[in-house]
């Protein structure tokens, strides 16, 4: 066989690394999502494209029915064992879909006519643990979560399956600077509440009908000393316990 001459040029080259280029721009706007909730939930979602899914037969059958109005482009139906290889877990329940990322929204633009509580994520790092406040935090009527740019969790597959369908319904957004955020969102009325378990504050004693911004710190440290200062409450959290 021949050996390509172009394959030897300055040419095939620059157009290889074009096309390399162009595939992880691509990919960069794609993600995979597991879990039969979680899956369903981004299926379901009007503003996401979805371009592949992988099911076994078994969970197909279970999730028929809510799929009949929704066209996926490309799907098959494969073994376990096939999902298990390509996300190198075993906690996908028999469901993984491709799809492009939601778009990023400028919080100008949702706090402009957002009514509801909102959620502060102050240098949480388990992406498995966001996932579940952010689950647990739609539950409480809360759709709008900020976290910090630096020393934060990220959002992948783990996140999204933990959230069990909820991150397609909240609004997920990255700030630069946590306590700029604050003083802004004071300016639009609302009472500024850290979550602080060392705090005697129970926070069934804060006055239910003021617009609240919780914040919730690390899990190791908590809340940091400048944004704690810039609170209006520390309080305990008993969320938990109920």
């Amino acid at each position: 066989m021949k050996e390509c001459i172009l394959c030897k040029s300055d040419i095939c080259k620059v157009k290889k690394i074009k096309l390399i280029t162009q595939e992880t721009k691509i990919m960069k706007n794609k993600e995979l999502i597991y879990g039969i909730h979680a899956s369903l939930a981004a299926i379901l979602n009007k503003n996401r494209k979805i371009t592949k899914m992988l099911c076994t037969k078994e969970t197909f059958l279970k999730i028929k029915e809510k799929l009949k109005d929704f066209k996926i482009p490309k799907y098959e139906i494969v073994d376990r064992k096939f999902i298990d290889n390509k996300l190198q877990n075993k906690f996908h329940q028999g469901i993984v879909i491709e799809c492009e990322k939601l778009e990023k929204k400028q919080y100008d633009e949702i706090l402009e006519n957002y009514e509801s509580d909102i959620l502060i994520l102050d240098s949480l790092n388990d992406s498995q643990n966001v996932g579940a406040i952010i689950r647990s935090a739609y539950l409480f009527g809360i759709e709008l979560i900020f976290y910090n740019e630096n020393n934060s969790f990220n959002i992948n597959p783990t996140l999204i399956k933990s959230a069990s369908g909820a991150y397609e319904k909240v609004s997920l957004i990255k700030v630069v600077n946590i306590n700029k955020l604050i003083l802004k969102l004071k300016k639009l009325g609302y009472w500024i509440i850290g979550l602080d378990s060392s705090s005697e504050l129970s926070i069934e004693k804060i006055p239910s009908e003021i617009k609240k911004v919780l914040i919730l710190g690390s899990e190791s440290k908590g809340i940091r000393k400048l944004i704690k200062t810039n609170c209006d409450y520390l309080t305990k959290n008993t969320y938990a316990k109920k």
